[in-house]
């Protein structure tokens, strides 16, 4: 018994973060140039055997701190404007103000407005974040990227902790997703869902790992969609049991399309429900009904995403979910419906374009949870994977300058130290 408890407290003791270890590595990769950072980084925990919780923490730290820094040189353009002048706003519009109006420019043109908008939360982000970062809008950027990326690793690392050998799909799944190219594209640019999205998959990536939903996971997901409404879709997940399972074929064929009918039919639902465009409580539904009417034919689907992101995850979740589905474990099991229900829900979305494209993107951060799934060989999925991740970083790099945003230029990210990057003046308005 008394070794039993030992054991017990030793692993205990492994579990635990190390966080000034975390932060003390994080300030010496601030400091360095990119080009000897990243593979130090990298290289640093792929080489482990045997890594520990924070050497994979420190490892997340500094890949999110490199693209938060990146970030930060970026001149607010589009619906970043908005989220740029809220933040701005902050001193005129105080607290509850900010609550209501979070988007900015809507202070300027009904200032006397009171209702509390439905993604409320982005105004306390606003206002808390203005005052900690000292009304200096590229380093709020840079903490709001950090915490997109860094929260997305923590989900990915639950999940994969629940699979054989995770070591090369967590590595491999941060270079993955951190150096694809859209994902980085969109993480302000439509800040409000990045942010939300990765709030809830770290509470999927938690539920995955554990088997349950415990308190702080709940009040995350609530977070998560006072953050962005778009998140709703999730939580269905969190209380509809048959889905943390394997289900069988009939299973599968029934929840796939009661939820596509659903969804065709989710609109015309919500419009009578939706009473209140303002109240909290009824805005995602809000949203929802506007959806079929508030639309941009101009923001649908774009063929070349759907046939490199939605093709191949379709085909790895109907392969494992429909031809394999006996060798999955739950935790495996419930991430793949995850997956599965949420390309439905793309496709139902045909006569919504723009709403259509929003969920799209949100494929983006299960690209690392489902390529782990493509080979069943461990030495040939390793190898995958590892050739994924070279892939993205290559791309990224090439593909860096063609962004239609305006950042610091290619050379200045590659040879610049992050906290360079953060506070060298690249960003005017």
């Amino acid at each position: 018994m008394r070794k039993e408890t030992l054991s017990y407290r030793i692993e205990q003791r492994k579990s635990l973060v190390k966080w000034g270890e975390v932060i003390g590595i994080l300030s010496i990769f601030l400091l360095l140039p990119p080009f000897i950072g990243i593979p130090i980084i990298i290289s640093f925990l792929a080489t482990k055997t045997n890594a520990t919780k924070t050497q994979y923490y420190t490892y997340f730290a500094c890949i999110a701190a490199y693209f938060a820094a990146i970030n930060a040189t970026k001149l607010p353009n589009g619906d970043q404007v908005q989220y740029y002048v809220a933040y701005m706003n902050v001193p005129k519009a105080g607290f509850l103000k900010s609550l209501v109006y979070i988007y900015g420019v809507d202070f300027y043109n009904n200032p006397e407005r009171t209702q509390i908008s439905g993604e409320f939360l982005n105004g306390v982000y606003n206002y808390l974040g203005y005052y900690l970062t000292f009304g200096y809008y590229p380093l709020f950027a840079a903490l709001l990227t950090f915490a997109e990326y860094f929260l997305i690793f923590l989900g990915l690392y639950k999940f994969c902790l629940t699979m054989k050998k995770p070591h090369i799909p967590i590595v491999c799944g941060v270079i993955t997703l951190s150096f694809f190219y859209l994902f980085f594209n969109y993480t302000l640019h439509i800040q409000k869902q990045f942010l939300a999205q990765s709030i809830m998959i770290y509470v999927l990536g938690n539920y995955a790992y554990y088997g349950k939903m415990r308190k702080k996971d709940w009040i995350r997901a609530i977070c998560a969609v006072f953050t962005h409404a778009a998140t709703l879709l999730f939580v269905p997940f969190l209380f509809f049991k048959p889905l943390h399972s394997r289900l069988t074929r009939k299973g599968l064929l029934f929840i796939g399309s009661a939820f596509v009918i659903l969804i065709i039919m989710g609109p015309s639902l919500a419009s009578g429900i939706a009473t209140d465009n303002n109240s909290a409580l009824t805005y995602g539904v809000s949203r929802l009904a506007a959806s079929e009417i508030r639309n941009d034919t101009e923001s649908g689907l774009v063929w070349s995403q759907i046939f490199v992101i939605a093709f191949p995850m379709a085909l790895i979740a109907f392969r494992k979910l429909w031809l394999e589905r006996k060798t999955l474990s739950d935790s495996n099991a419930f991430i793949l419906n995850i997956i599965l229900l949420l390309l439905l829900t793309i496709i139902a979305m045909f006569r919504q374009p723009l709403a259509q494209y929003r969920y799209f993107m949100m494929l983006f951060a299960f690209m690392p949870f489902i390529y782990p799934f493509a080979l069943n060989n461990i030495k040939n999925r390793d190898m995958l994977l590892k050739m994924i991740a070279v892939v993205m970083v290559v791309w990224f790099y090439y593909q860096f300058e063609l962004i239609i945003w305006d950042y610091a230029p290619l050379v200045d990210i590659i040879v610049k130290s992050p906290i360079l990057l953060l506070f060298d003046n690249y960003y005017t308005v």
